[in-house]
């Protein structure tokens, strides 16, 4: 054990990770944490493959594991919160998310996703804060834009939201979910015309706008 080669044996195994290999990277992590139970990268990529085999407690153990060899390891906080937010543990997730800002209070994506889970639990008026706070930093982040106008919309806000909506499709003019939830709050408004067009643009989202009435497209 001694004599192995640890920074190859990472290497091959992200590489066996990028192509989707998940097992075989597994195998491999596991030859180099057995040699150093200790090493934070191997765990937190473990825990990546489990993520994709959708083995979602195997991977927060190994997030686990990486955090309490070291506090301040902020990606595997984020990755530990990612994994929550996926499996629907907002309040869990974000508890990781706050230990990841903790450590940086810049680190977008943690703060993104605190967002989105303020979002799905209701607490829009919270996640705009957030999502104010990104698009401070980064005016032509999409995603913190339809966030936000998600946010706007829940609370009734709906013509509010759609100056958001329509922002992120001037950025992204074939953004499918973004033209679907700008139809809802369409609807919202009694505007079923142009909710519909928005639909349209949803199912062919390419040259939508010239397709005729019964969807077939020229």
């Amino acid at each position: 054990m001694s004599c192995m080669d640890v920074p190859a044996l990472l290497e091959k195994a992200h590489h066996q990770m990028k192509v989707g290999r998940y097992d075989d990277a597994i195998s491999i992590y596991d030859r180099v944490l057995e040699a150093n139970p200790n090493n934070t990268k191997a765990l937190e990529n473990k825990g990546k493959c489990y993520y994709h085999l959708g083995q979602h407690e195997d991977a927060i153990a190994c997030y686990d594991n990486a955090v309490k060899i070291n506090p301040k390891l902020i990606t595997a906080w984020f990755e530990k919160g990612y994994t929550l937010r996926k499996i629907n543990r907002y309040e869990e997730a974000m508890v990781c998310f706050d230990a990841a800002l903790a450590i940086d209070s810049e680190y977008a994506f943690a703060l993104a996703n605190k967002g989105y889970c303020l979002n799905e639990l209701r607490r829009h008026e919270e996640a705009i804060v957030i999502f104010d706070r990104i698009l401070d930093w980064s005016p032509r982040n999409i995603r913190a834009m339809t966030a936000k106008a998600i946010a706007l919309r829940e609370l009734g806000r709906n013509e509010e939201a759609l100056v958001f909506f329509d922002k992120a499709i001037d950025l992204n003019p074939v953004n499918s979910f973004v033209y679907y939830n700008k139809a809802i709050s369409l609807r919202n408004l009694g505007r079923p015309r142009e909710a519909d067009e928005c639909i349209r643009i949803v199912n062919f989202p390419r040259g939508s706008l010239t397709a005729p009435d019964d969807h077939v497209q020229t």
